[in-house]
C-alpha cells in the first residue's frame, strides 16, 4: 500500500510539472518600480481571443499597487511601440479607456482592471511592446519594464 501511494504522489508531481509546461501561458506580468514616491506593484495583462465588430485585440488587464500614500488617487498610462524588439521606444503616453482612477485605501493599496479593445494594425500574430506607469496626485510615479505582446 505505501508503494502504490508512493506512486501516485510521484505521478500527481510529474503531471503538475509537465502538465503546466504544456498549457500556454497567455498573461504578461511586470513590477512597477518607483520613479519618484513611494510604493510599488505590478500590471499584469492577458490577451484574448475576443475578435467582434472589427475589433481584433482584446485584453484584459489588472493593476495592483501597494506601500504607496493612502487615500491617493492614481492615472494609469501606457506607451506602446510597434517594433516589438523588447525595447520600449514609444514616446506618446496614453491613458486607459473612460480613464478610470485608481484609489488606495488608507492602507496605501489598491487594484484596478480594466479592459482595452483594437482593430488594425492590432491583429492576429501581431507583435508590440508597452510600458505602464502609474501616476499619483501625490506626485508618485512607478513604472514597468518594457513588455511585448502578442496579439491572439
Amino acid at each position: 500500500m505505501r508503494t502504490s501511494s508512493r506512486v501516485l504522489v510521484l505521478a500527481a508531481a510529474l503531471f503538475a510539472l509537465f502538465g503546466g509546461a504544456a498549457s500556454a501561458d497567455t498573461s504578461r506580468q511586470s513590477q512597477l518600480t518607483p520613479l519618484s514616491g513611494s510604493g510599488s506593484g505590478f500590471v499584469e495583462v492577458s490577451p484574448t481571443s475576443k475578435d467582434e465588430g472589427g475589433l481584433t485585440f482584446d485584453v484584459q488587464g489588472t493593476v495592483n499597487i501597494h506601500g504607496a500614500t493612502p487615500n491617493t488617487d492614481f492615472t494609469v498610462l501606457r506607451r506602446v511601440d510597434l517594433n516589438p524588439n523588447g525595447i520600449c521606444s514609444g514616446t506618446t503616453w496614453l491613458t486607459l479607456p473612460g480613464n478610470p482612477v485608481l484609489t488606495t485605501s488608507a492602507g496605501g493599496a489598491g487594484a484596478l482592471h480594466f479592459e482595452i479593445q483594437r482593430g488594425a494594425p492590432f491583429v492576429d500574430g501581431v507583435s508590440f511592446n508597452v510600458m505602464w506607469r502609474v501616476v499619483g496626485t501625490d506626485g508618485t510615479i512607478l513604472e514597468s519594464d518594457c513588455l511585448t505582446v502578442t496579439v491572439k
